[in-house]
């Protein structure tokens, strides 16, 4: 079988695609990493990596065994965590956080200063990237713990809601309806309505709104960013519905478009906190949750129960 060791070289050659800094990376010269690779195929029987003067590739079994190796190094991580701490309340000293970007810096900026206080030992490591790919590095070991709108429905992973975010409409300044209190969505009938792609439940919100009250839904941005779409708002190509953490972080300084409430029943989504139903501080992370739910809860309607996904 092969060594723990050798997967670990063959997972820093797979992110580098370079011998030489995977030796660095591992903190081995580059015969010995050389040298354990070529066992690793002789012991696998396979080519795992082609190298020529030009670069180096993996083979397709390379490169998958390069990804599983991946994610056995994470759970022999836990498992070391598990060994070196009986305080399973505790965070990890290093928690890997995955965000997408209609929610990350948002959220971040505000639940950072009560994470801090709380876990003065814990550095956080964000990475932003489509809650396709966080799913399936949440899954992999890459991450530990995400922040999603609308966690995906999965038997391994686990859910617990830190906000339910109103999304406000945000129009451009002398706007008709720029200067009321709260708008009737009826009043939004003929608006050209930018959107993007916030998820399949609070998309299809959108799109029932619309279609309710005659306003006309450009649906073709799907991707842009919601600081796009706030410029593109205040260039007069038509109204939008931002996240109202979004609104507080760039809008509310913005002078060119105004936010203003929707009347009756607003238009919400959940955030979530996300992480493996097998992960050994899953205790840690529905603590870590809660701080979040209470550090958001002015900017949301009132939280919900914690939800097993």
């Amino acid at each position: 079988m092969p060594t723990l060791q050798q997967l670990r070289y063959l997972s820093a050659v797979a992110k580098t695609l370079n011998f030489s800094r995977a030796a660095e990376m591992c903190h081995v010269t580059q015969p010995t990493l050389s040298l354990q690779i070529k066992a690793l195929e002789d012991r696998l029987g396979t080519r795992l990596i082609e190298r020529t003067r030009a670069r180096v590739l993996l083979t397709p079994a390379g490169a998958e065994i390069a990804r599983r190796a991946e994610t056995i190094a994470a759970e022999v991580e836990d498992i070391r965590e598990i060994a070196r701490r009986d305080d399973m309340t505790a965070l990890q000293r290093d928690l890997r956080l995955g965000v997408v970007h209609t929610v990350g810096a948002y959220v971040l900026s505000v639940v950072m200063p009560q994470v801090r206080a709380a876990y003065p030992d814990t550095r956080l490591q964000v990475r932003e990237d489509s809650a396709e790919m966080l799913v399936e590095g949440v899954l992999e070991g890459r991450y530990d713990v995400l922040i999603l709108p609308e966690p995906p429905d999965h038997a391994d992973l686990r859910a617990a809601v830190i906000v339910d975010e109103a999304l406000l409409a945000v129009l451009p300044q002398g706007h008709r309806l720029a200067g009321q209190d709260a708008i009737n969505p009826a009043a939004l009938r003929g608006e050209t309505v930018l959107t993007t792609d916030f998820g399949p439940a609070v998309n299809s919100a959108v799109a029932r709104l619309c279609h309710g009250v005659g306003a006309v839904q450009a649906s073709e941005y799907d991707g842009t960013t919601l600081d796009t779409l706030r410029q593109m708002v205040a260039a007069g190509m038509g109204m939008s519905f931002l996240p109202a953490l979004y609104v507080r972080s760039e809008v509310a300084r913005e002078e060119a478009v105004v936010a203003v409430a929707l009347a009756g029943a607003p238009l919400v989504r959940g955030v979530s906190l996300v992480w493996r139903q097998s992960a050994p501080r899953g205790d840690s992370y529905s603590a870590l949750a809660a701080l979040m739910r209470g550090a958001l809860a002015p900017w949301g309607a009132p939280p919900r129960e914690d939800e097993g996904v």
